[in-house]
């Protein structure tokens, strides 16, 4: 990870990380939350990652119109994470909704693994320029709200830090090595040379749905995964339509 001033952004620096620090990152989180987190079907336990590996619990509270989560970290790096409510209610009677309240927990994972330090108190600092109890009243900063067009989107409008989120998130609820060779499994298993033979054939939506379904997550993230991985090619002969 590197980081540079950065005027524009809310803490005056950016974070940049390589891609494969996205897939580090969150292997060692969900490493710490077990084997047991992955069920064929069910995909992820997220709720499990955030109480063993965050070690908290995300809470399910009104959130204004549009925010799906925000994580609201602390100056000696404490976090809590919270999630809509009205969503967390959808998710009860949908499995579109169900897989929008996985894909912003992940998200929120993600805010956690990347960005505590942008909040984190510099003590060192501190004790050479505060007097008295001014540091107890430095101020925890605002909390990242996460919109509905950040989650899982492909427009950020200059927000790094969703878009850093969202490739946590990616690697966090489709595995590389794991959603590799699944999706390879099932190429094989139909007899397709590669991807793009699956997709010539015919089978590229069938491909993505079984995925989908194992891992619990939308079609259209299955989809950009399978093409970030190299599993599928990208552009126009993409022309594949999903049900959610």
């Amino acid at each position: 990870m590197k980081s540079w001033p950065d005027p524009k952004s809310p803490w005056g620096k950016q974070l940049r990380f390589e891609d494969n620090e996205f897939e580090a990152i969150m292997d060692e989180m969900r490493g710490r939350a077990g084997s047991e987190c992955f069920t064929p079907g069910k995909g992820i336990d997220v709720d499990l990652v955030v109480l063993r590996a965050v070690d908290t619990e995300a809470d399910y509270v009104g959130l204004p119109p549009g925010v799906l989560g925000r994580s609201i970290f602390g100056p000696d790096g404490s976090v809590k994470i919270e999630i809509s409510r009205t969503l967390s209610d959808e998710a009860e009677h949908g499995r579109v909704a169900r897989r929008r309240l996985r894909t912003t927990v992940a998200h929120e994972c993600g805010h956690v693994a990347c960005h505590r330090g942008l909040f984190i108190r510099d003590t060192e600092t501190l004790s050479l320029f505060a007097t008295g109890d001014a540091s107890s009243s430095i101020k925890a900063k605002p909390p990242i709200l996460c919109r509905a067009e950040s989650v899982n989107h492909s427009s950020y409008n200059g927000e790094w830090w969703e878009y850093q989120a969202n490739r946590c998130m990616a690697a966090l609820l489709l595995p590389k090595k794991m959603f590799s060779a699944s999706a390879k499994q099932r190429l094989a298993g139909g007899g397709f040379k590669s991807g793009e033979d699956c997709l010539k054939r015919g089978y590229g939506e069938s491909l993505v749905r079984e995925l989908s379904d194992e891992y619990d997550v939308s079609q259209q993230a299955t989809l950009f995964r399978l093409q970030a991985l190299a599993l599928l090619p990208s552009g126009n002969q993409m022309r594949l339509s999903f049900s959610d």
